[in-house]
């Protein structure tokens, strides 16, 4: 599955999140983020060195379980990080390869 080039760590689509385009938030991959102040998806992907949450072997931890029910736009992060696993795993099974 090809992700969206305005994708955040926790799969929410930029271009389509009502936060980023009122400017609430400033859009993790393009910003640095004032320490202590960072959206929590954010610096636990920094901190494991991952792209998304979808990356992650605990995906979803709890923290991001209630994330994702927060909205349709959340709930759509997640069904679209969801894809991205299933897609990766199909990759890893043709070709040993990780992609």
């Amino acid at each position: 599955m090809e992700i969206p080039v305005l994708t955040a760590y926790c799969g929410v689509d930029c271009s389509r999140c009502t936060d980023y385009k009122n400017g609430k938030c400033p859009g993790c991959r393009n910003s640095t983020w004032p320490q202590g102040d960072e959206c929590p998806p954010v610096s636990c992907c920094r901190k494991k060195g991952i792209i998304f949450c979808g990356d992650c072997s605990r995906f979803p931890c709890k923290m991001m379980r209630e994330f994702y029910e927060e909205s349709d736009s959340h709930r759509d992060a997640y069904r679209r990080l969801e894809e991205y696993r299933k897609g990766r795993k199909g990759s890893e099974n043709e070709s040993g390869i990780q992609g």
